[in-house]
């Protein structure tokens, strides 16, 4: 969406510009301001000394509607070449160095503009690296043809994962239809006969002809010193000369009743869906009403289309969004629904509940702008939302990021006759456009055999360079020692301000009275109960009594517990969590005590109306009634099939859609008062609560709210031991999809609290987390191509000696072999040669400036309350966690992979059209 409910009222610090004399002021809104360099340049900055970290995005106005004819793609393709090495910063370097000083870099190319977005730590040194960095990247990039084919088969497997999702490949034809296969009916993640064709010579032109100071737009959001960043701004991109632009592709005035077909089907996944949408050309006038019609027609319970297509059964859900633009406005109306659903009825009724004439009224509005508005208030605490939200509407408008201000006073200004009007004259028949998504075919279930040729071809790894050298091991460990330094003083101090306690009835609390950065208070309940055997077969109770508990109370209904959510800026929800029940609270500051008692007395007193409890029941069933045929669901599955080792009924058994259904269909509203009554008390639980308020007062409204709430059951809770599994491979069937599922799991005896954990944790670092230059990154992705993205990552757990490597990715279906092979490949060359000193010290300094990060945000201490109360630890625990990654050396990382890393015992299972099908 382009129209962003956000806000940008950022407490700023004020700086006059003068001393810079190639710096000028051009522009501020809301203490927003924007500079402007001699050659062009722009720079927008909103400081905010509340946050955590800077938000860096460097905006090139320029995407795929600029690609040459016939040459789809480009764009695109540049962007991923982009990160290769530029004139001062060769090759890999360039990663390397984004690695070490972000807390995360990306990149990505729309129709309209192309950005690279960095991430990092308030630290002058780190934000100054990234402004030089980029740069680099905007004048000295060196286009190498040597990276171009892996590249475009990386490219191949992005358009894969995207284009085997039912949503886009329908946006696609709906594209096509208005635009042909031009301007926005060109996909800008292109195809691979155009980006075959692609020669260095135009990527080089596109590059010199685009990538320009007066065609660019750097946008900083978060913790910054306003000065020392314009004297950066200043030192590294001043000299870069301005260039003549070329004149930007438009895209044609759509009008939508002109074109001929309207009608689409997608048949792809298990999903059922009907989509209506509207569009039409460019209308800006109109866009502030747009926005508000995905509250006013599905927002619950008041939505019109909820109350006339869900709470009658018609369908199972109903699904509203917006693409405002510069060029367009689409309005999305969708219905979700299950193979019992009368389909018929299903597309008479969205259209008729969108398109009758609309009534809504002076409170539905009032009730939309106040959710609209305390979006945009929640955006003070958020660098990332404010930085995102200045780079759309820098891309949108054409440069005016201040629109965003006069767009949300637009909201705030319609009248009822406004919005009613807007809405009845756009949601018609003459901008409609139909869309169907329906399960994959059966006969393209079916297994298909595989040329084996193809799949063992030579591959790209077999002809590639050796990388670049990391850094110098100095220069991570002064970053580690300081982290060290920054971590002990942050645990210290925070730790100081936090009390801890235990209510009569045994009930812990943690209390952290500070200042959140979005002027929110939050409280975290944790309601443990039961065990193993007292709550056997009583999955589908949980999940439907933490589902029924805040939405209506014996005073109260849904709509009133709504209201108060919006009128506190706050929300309440509740969600079963094993044998156990977690509720979230949260508020702004001044209405935080209220809404907090409102919400526990909903939860006391809960009414568990049957209508809703069947109106969940019903959809549950629906949405369990589907093929289960997506590899990604197929490998979920079938390894936790094979990994199996506790009987159907018990809470950590594996989710089976069968089981579900027998569970939910055998449920009643009955029972699940009975389960609330029996289990739900506090003698067992623990809460913690974060925000502005008086202790000593905080701690007697949890004792009057808790200290008598308690009973009898016993509690023990649910935990699952180490199993030592034997390794398998199992190729599984899944529907036919461009690209296949792998998901692959290799357990070992170590939990959190074990002297190896530390070590398991900078292994895992070191295998998989970055997307592009780790061990796996470089050769699933980089060298072979053979997926888009992949993920590694060591669970452990809090309570037994049992942990877990997972790894799982995205692949071309039929290279399954060849994923497998490079996992082992990985792993098998760790075990041999162990990890570098370079690599361990990069890796402990990334991991340490997470960390650090992480203690300077309240609400993430917020989130460690309720596990430390659990586990009878303080804040101060983490600093010995510090100083254990600290102390690992390479002999320590290396014994530990030798000891643990077993790839005989790597359980594997691939899913894709060639594999066989899974009892």
């Amino acid at each position: 969406m382009r129209f962003k409910q956000l806000t940008l009222s950022l407490c700023l610090i004020g700086f006059s510009a003068s001393s810079f004399a190639a710096t000028v002021l051009v522009k501020s809104d809301h203490q927003i301001e924007e500079y402007k360099l001699d050659n062009g340049f722009r720079v927008i900055l909103a400081p905010n000394e509340k946050e955590n970290k800077v938000f860096v995005n460097t905006v090139y106005l320029t995407g795929s509607l600029n690609d040459p004819a016939g040459k789809g793609g480009l764009a695109h393709l540049l962007e991923h070449l982009a990160f290769k090495g530029t004139q001062d910063v060769k090759g890999e370097e360039f990663q390397r160095q984004l690695d070490q000083h972000t807390l995360m870099a990306n990149a990505s190319t729309d129709y309209y503009s192309t950005k690279y977005i960095n991430i990092v730590r308030p630290e002058k040194a780190a934000l100054a690296k990234i402004i030089y960095l980029e740069s680099q990247r905007m004048d000295k990039l060196v286009l190498q043809e040597k990276f171009v084919p892996s590249e475009i088969n990386i490219v191949m497997r992005e358009r894969e994962v995207r284009m085997d999702q039912p949503f886009a490949v329908l946006m696609d034809q709906m594209w096509k239809a208005a635009y042909g296969n031009q301007s926005l009916g060109r996909l800008p993640i292109g195809d691979l006969a155009e980006l075959k064709s692609i020669k260095m010579d135009e990527l080089n032109k596109f590059y010199r002809a685009w990538y320009a100071p007066n065609n660019a737009v750097m946008v900083i959001a978060g913790k910054f010193d306003k000065k020392e960043v314009l004297k950066q701004i200043d030192q590294n991109f001043s000299s870069i000369p301005a260039r003549n632009i070329p004149e930007q592709a438009k895209v044609p005035v759509l009008d939508s009743s002109q074109v001929k077909l309207r009608n689409f089907l997608v048949k792809k996944g298990s999903d059922l869906a009907k989509f209506n949408i509207y569009m039409n050309g460019k209308n800006t006038t109109i866009q502030p009403a747009l926005a508000l019609a995905p509250y006013l027609y599905t927002l619950q319970p008041s939505g019109h289309l909820y109350q006339d297509m869900v709470e009658t059964g018609i369908s199972t859900n109903v699904q509203s969004t917006t693409w405002l633009n510069r060029d367009f406005n689409l309005v999305f109306m969708g219905a979700i629904y299950a193979p019992n659903h009368d389909a018929k009825k299903i597309e008479s009724s969205l259209i008729s509940s969108v398109e009758k004439k609309q009534t809504f009224n002076e409170t539905e509005l009032n009730r939309v702008k106040n959710i609209i508005k305390n979006a945009a208030d929640s955006m003070l605490s958020n660098s990332v939302s404010v930085g995102t939200t200045l780079s759309e509407y820098v891309v949108s408008n054409q440069g005016d990021w201040d629109q965003y201000f006069k767009d949300q006073q637009a909201v705030q200004n319609l009248t009822v006759q406004q919005t009613n009007q807007t809405l009845n004259e756009f949601l018609t028949a003459q901008h409609r456009f139909s869309g169907d998504i329906q399960p994959t075919p059966e006969d393209q279930k079916k297994a298909m055999q595989q040329d084996k040729t193809t799949d063992k071809q030579k591959t790209l790894d077999q002809t590639s360079e050796q990388p670049e050298p990391l850094k110098d091991v100095k220069t991570y460990q002064a970053e580690v020692q300081q982290y060290v330094k920054t971590s002990k003083k942050y645990l210290q101090s925070t730790e100081n301000k936090i009390q801890r306690g235990k209510l009569s009835n045994g009930m812990k609390y943690a209390l952290f009275p500070t200042q959140t950065r979005d002027n929110k208070t939050y409280a975290t309940i944790r309601v443990n109960f039961g065990s193993a055997e007292s709550l056997f077969n009583k999955d589908a109770l949980l999940d439907l009594t933490a589902y029924l508990l805040l939405r209506a109370s014996d005073q109260y209904s849904l709509q009133d517990i709504a209201d108060k959510s919006i009128a506190a800026g706050g929300m309440a929800s509740a969600a079963a969590d094993g044998n156990a029940m977690v509720i979230n609270i949260v508020a702004n500051n001044d209405k935080f005590e209220d809404f907090f008692k409102y919400i526990v007395e909903v939860m006391q007193n809960p009414k568990f109306e049957k209508s809703q409890f069947d109106l969940i029941k019903t959809q549950s069933l629906n949405d369990l009634n589907r093929p289960y045929t997506e590899p990604e669901v197929v490998s979920a599955m079938t390894i936790s099939r094979l990994l199996e080792t506790y009987q159907p009924g018990d809470l950590r058994y594996h989710f089976e859609p069968e089981l579900a259904k027998k569970q939910l269909q055998s449920s009643s509203d009955e029972q699940v008062r009975a389960l609330y009554q029996k289990f739900f008390a506090m003698n067992h639980a623990q809460i913690a609560v974060t925000g502005s308020y008086d202790a000593k007062e905080m701690r007697a409204l949890l004792d009057q709210s808790f200290s008598k709430w308690t009973n009898t059951e016993p509690y023990q809770k649910i935990t699952s031991d180490y199993v030592a599994y034997k390794g398998q491979k199992v190729h599984a069937l899944s529907e036919q999809r461009e690209f296949g599922s792998y998901n692959s799991i290799l357990a070992f005896p170590v939990g959190a609290l074990n002297q190896d954990a530390p070590a398991l944790l900078v292994f895992n670092y070191i295998l998989g987390n970055s997307q592009l230059s780790s061990r796996l990154g470089r050769e699933l992705r980089e060298k072979n191509a053979l997926v888009y993205g992949f993920s590694s990552r060591v669970v452990l757990d809090d309570d037994v000696e049992s942990g877990a490597l997972q790894i799982d990715a995205n692949y071309t279906a039929g290279k399954s072999d060849q994923v497998s092979a490079v996992v082992y490949k990985v792993l098998n060359d760790l075990i041999k040669n162990g990890v570098t000193t370079q690599e361990l010290e990069a890796a402990k300094a990334d991991i340490m400036k997470k960390r650090v990060t992480v203690l300077e945000d309240e609400r993430s201490i917020h989130n460690m309350l309720n596990h430390q109360l659990e586990q009878n630890k303080d804040l101060l625990s983490r600093e010995k966690r510090d100083k254990e990654i600290v102390k690992l050396t390479k002999a320590d990382v290396d014994a530990v992979i030798k000891k643990y890393i077993k790839p005989e015992q790597l359980v594997e299972v691939f899913a894709d059209q060639y594999g066989q099908a899974q009892k």
